[in-house]
């Protein structure tokens, strides 16, 4: 097996009653890559699965797989295979049965489909399993071999929309490992569509971050986590502490922006000048107590205990700032007291202001 490039043209999609789900849209995913489209619920990123799947026709531009152009052909016939939520694996079949299922339907002899279903159950770490049904497997197992089904065709693309949705957090984990390691040793090009900003980092060479039907950033894990270009990317992709204000000065790539918490310098990437209004965002883990170039002071209000790790919470002139540390000695604070809350410039962005990801505690109150 061996992967094949897919670009996406100016592709643009919109529905009979008008509803644009896509915006006019380029990308290119390089052969055997593992690509992610990384978003919230209906910004449209399974919309594009399923035109470069061929279950949607794009309203404009062109999906091309390997330089061919896909205008015409059917799902059938690109050489993609689609792995959704829901496995749909063949309840009443044996599992190797459930790996041949494509064979048979192009006329391979029936020994012959055995032998290789035999061949990628071996793939992916289930050559013992081949005569249970998908009943007596695991959730980890069935996705393992909904995975040696969909390469049982050969296909150059493997498109997986959230196929870990429905598992637990510890076999998510794991997943995310078996994933890497299958698409690695095939090289076929892998498009992965997830809401879940762990799969993305952990998994993908690039990521393509999507909001309201328009791809915000694409580039490597550390680059959209660590120099997002939008306020959305900054907000969406881990957390983020943020601060409105004003820029006061400019220079060498930073800026100060002056917030209702005071004045900080932060890295500028968009070249925001002075007078602009604009947001500060810093990590949690870029926060310190009593340390870094930028200093506030704030209150503890809770504390978070996640094992080897801690987030404090503080609240500052009725601002949340959230501070994230390894579970030591520092961890323990006094609620009573006002904390001194640092970090430093080269860990913080300024950006242009524009739509947030809805947090935690917003989602919750829908």
């Amino acid at each position: 097996m061996r992967g094949q490039d897919i670009v996406l043209d100016q592709v643009e999609i919109t529905y009979p009653n008008g509803f644009r789900a896509v915006e006019p849209t380029s990308l290119k995913v390089a052969a055997g890559e593992f690509f992610s489209i990384l978003g919230p619920s209906g910004c449209g990123k399974t919309t594009i699965l399923r035109a470069v799947s061929g279950f949607v026709q794009p309203s404009a531009g062109r999906v091309l797989i390997g330089g061919a152009d896909m205008a015409g052909i059917g799902p059938n016939a690109r050489p993609t295979a689609l792995i959704f939520q829901n496995l749909a694996l063949f309840p009443l079949m044996p599992v190797w049965e459930n790996v041949a299922f494509g064979l048979e339907a192009r006329g391979m002899p029936k020994a012959a489909r055995r032998a290789r279903a035999e061949e990628l159950l071996a793939l992916v770490a289930l050559g013992d399993q081949a005569g249970k049904m998908p009943g007596e497997l695991s959730g980890g197992q069935r996705q393992r071999v909904a995975i040696a089904r969909a390469l049982a065709v050969e296909p150059a693309v493997l498109l997986l929309d959230e196929p870990l949705s429905a598992l637990d957090l510890k076999l998510r984990q794991h997943m995310r490992a078996e994933l890497r390691a299958i698409q690695k040793k095939t090289g076929v090009t892998f498009i992965y569509i997830t809401h879940d900003q762990g799969e993305a980092l952990t998994m993908s060479d690039r990521i393509a971050v999507m909001n309201a039907g328009r791809v915000e950033q694409v580039g490597t894990g550390d680059e959209v986590y660590s120099a997002p270009q939008t306020a959305f990317v900054a907000s969406f992709v881990g957390e983020a502490n943020r601060l409105e204000g004003c820029i006061t000065a400019t220079a060498a790539g930073m800026a100060q922006i002056d917030t209702p918490l005071g004045h900080f310098r932060a890295r500028n990437p968009a070249g925001l000048g002075q007078g602009q209004q604009a947001v500060l965002f810093v990590r949690p883990e870029a926060m310190q107590l009593g340390a870094g170039e930028n200093r506030l002071q704030a209150r503890l209000e809770r504390r978070d205990l996640e094992g080897a790790f801690v987030n404090l919470f503080f609240v500052a002139q009725g601002h949340s700032i959230a501070m994230h540390v390894t579970n030591s000695g520092a961890a323990h604070l006094s609620g009573d007291e006002m904390q001194a809350l640092g970090f430093d410039a080269d860990q913080a962005v300024i950006l242009p202001p524009g739509p947030l990801a809805r947090t935690g505690q917003e989602l919750a109150a829908q």
